[in-house]
């Protein structure tokens, strides 16, 4: 991350006539884990849940139509579950699932923009790295936290319905970030980014001793998935009159 800033910074700096691009912005999302993991344990229907990302943003023009961003972004997601689930002597008739994932979302985007006049519409995409920064879970079966034990791959036992569950995934997730939309300028300075972004982890965001197979199947690699509507406003600095100082 400070390699990139450090480049972009950089670079401004040594050209003519470029603009760096600073930003803030949010995005309101639906969230998904593809591929559920219960431990051992049945699994239960997926229900719709709703996640968040906020953070900063700092990039360089290249030309009028060529940029690239980086962005810092704090970002919630997971899933929820809702339904039955009978095992071992178990028969609920009502389960909720609700796992809790923060993450430092760091994107690096490239971007196209196109059109003329006070909207330009715009492509971006690029990779993106994300650190957990943590893992909850509210797990009821009937109303009640039921404390259900099972044996991990490294022979540890744990509590499937424990509520920090930050030790089951891994802290990092590496994948793909990708954006349309349009920026509306304000000013010659100032402009809002309005658009439809969504992302997708390819890592196994299971940590490996907690990579189970569920009942009568074999496991499945769980990943992040997530997808909204993002705004943001930014201001351009013109740094050709750096070029022309001398220190």
């Amino acid at each position: 991350m400070a390699v990139v800033l450090l480049f972009l910074s950089g670079h401004v700096l040594s050209q003519k006539g470029k603009e760096v691009i600073l930003g803030l912005g949010g995005a309101f999302t639906n969230v998904w884990i593809v591929n559920q993991s219960f431990y051992g344990e049945p699994e239960v229907d997926y229900a719709p849940k709703t996640g968040f990302a906020f953070g900063a943003s700092l990039g360089y023009a290249f030309t009028e139509q060529i940029a690239a961003v980086v962005e810092i972004q704090y970002s919630g997601q997971g899933q929820k579950y809702e339904g039955k689930q009978a095992f071992s002597g178990y028969n609920f008739a009502k389960v909720e699932r609700n796992i809790k994932l923060s993450y430092l979302n760091i994107p690096l985007f490239f971007k196209y923009t196109f059109g003329a006049g006070g909207t330009r519409f715009r492509l971006m995409g690029g990779p993106q790295l994300g650190l957990l920064m943590g893992a909850k879970q509210d797990y009821v079966r009937d109303g009640e936290t039921i404390g259900t034990e099972r044996i991990n791959l490294d022979g540890q036992k744990f509590f499937t319905d424990a509520e920090d569950i930050k030790d089951r995934f891994e802290s990092t997730d590496f994948g793909i970030a990708l954006d349309v939309g349009a920026d509306i300028y304000l000013s010659k300075k100032f402009y809002i980014n309005a658009g439809i972004r969504g992302n997708y982890g390819f890592t196994d965001i299971n940590a490996p001793a907690y990579q189970i197979d569920a009942p009568n199947e074999e496991y499945e690699p769980s990943h992040n998935f997530w997808g909204g509507a993002y705004v943001g406003i930014n201001y351009l600095l013109d740094v050709e009159g750096y070029k022309q100082r001398s220190f």
